[in-house]
């Protein structure tokens, strides 16, 4: 299941400043949709790494917070592509506060509100019952 498509990316960026960010020769006059498809799919893989465990991938309707954290994910993953340019503020803070978001996904702080969704159990989870004490403290005071 995908989280975004190639619109949402187009909707994030500009067309030129895609272009200039996904493809490698100067005289392209398209955005190189290949390099764009990898972003998006490393981007995926992570927000998947975080959800593993916590729900059952995949997830069907996707939550539109996740295709939001998909699409800040390939946009930062598109700027880091070139070294000699400079990631905007506003694209570095998106990335962290998407993976705060993501952790907070992982750690149960926030849920997805899927409308099926309960949350799968934490892998190793188990219930422990314990009897009733049989001897009390005051049971016990009685012998040295």
């Amino acid at each position: 299941m995908r989280y975004c498509n190639r619109t949402d990316i187009g909707n994030s960026i500009p067309e030129l400043t895609l272009l200039q960010l996904s493809n490698d020769d100067p005289a392209a006059e398209q955005p190189n949709e290949s390099v764009i498809e990898d972003g998006v799919r490393q981007a995926e893989e992570l927000v998947d790494g975080y959800l593993r465990g916590r729900y059952v991938l995949p997830l069907d309707p996707v939550p539109t917070v996740l295709r939001d954290a998909v699409v800040y994910l390939t946009r930062h993953w598109l700027y880091q592509r070139r070294p000699e340019g400079i990631v905007p503020d506003a694209v570095k803070d998106s990335r962290k506060d998407t993976i705060k978001l993501l952790e907070s996904i992982r750690d149960g702080v926030v849920t997805l509100g899927m409308p099926t969704g309960q949350a799968a159990p934490e892998p190793g989870e188990m219930r422990v019952r314990s009897r009733r004490k049989q001897f009390t403290d005051d049971t016990w005071k009685g012998y040295p």
